[in-house]
């Protein structure tokens, strides 16, 4: 199930070779967000209040998945536009499981960075750069195929999806969870100031 998929990672094979079925998709789905909720802070790693932690968790928890299932929206909707119907159970397998090996990557990341401190938080941080412009660039390829786009189009086309879809998926947050983000929004706003004084 994912030999596919770490092949795609490596820019080889095509979206054709991945399992497009229903358990697939789901279990990728199902693990997405597993791993998701698995990086989120708790209460322990932090000094926080149990509300705030529980407040910022809800919405590091809930933009994800709004923002997952609007791409896989858009991806419907452009192999529509295109007449490639029959290519968006494999085309969204293809991501999720994608997107499943990123975010599993940037959990080892965050496990690494919690045993090793803050003393090599400069390399994390880079590797975690790295590795989503590898997911860019994989995900480049996936539309290469899908859409029938050259390579720099499927890019792009990765690029917007992201963008467009985290966009939305914050602003519909902000209205359903309205507290919850200003929780968020303070707690940022005070890990700045705090950074800016020092």
């Amino acid at each position: 199930m994912f030999l596919p998929i770490f092949r795609l990672l490596f820019f080889r094979g095509s979206p054709v070779d991945v399992n497009g079925s229903l358990p697939t998709i789901a279990t990728f789905a199902i693990l997405l967000v597993a791993l998701v909720w698995l990086t989120l802070p708790s209460e322990g790693s932090t000094n926080l209040s149990s509300e705030v932690v529980s407040d910022v968790r809800t919405v590091l928890l809930v933009i994800p998945i709004i923002s997952y299932a609007l791409a896989a929206l858009m991806i419907f909707t452009v192999l529509n536009i295109r007449k490639f119907n029959d290519r968006f159970p494999k085309t969204i397998s293809a991501c999720f499981g994608l997107l499943l090996l990123f975010q599993a990557g940037a959990f080892l990341l965050s496990l690494l960075s919690m045993f090793f401190g803050s003393s090599l938080l400069f390399i994390f941080g880079a590797v975690h750069i790295a590795m989503f412009c590898w997911f860019i660039g994989a995900g480049g390829y996936v539309f290469l195929h899908a859409f029938n786009l050259k390579l720099y189009q499927g890019i792009l086309a990765t690029i917007v999806i992201i963008l467009v879809s985290s966009v939305i998926a914050g602003i519909i947050t902000g209205i359903v969870l309205p507290e919850e983000v200003g929780t968020l929004a303070e707690l940022q706003n005070q890990l700045f100031e705090m950074r800016t004084s020092e």
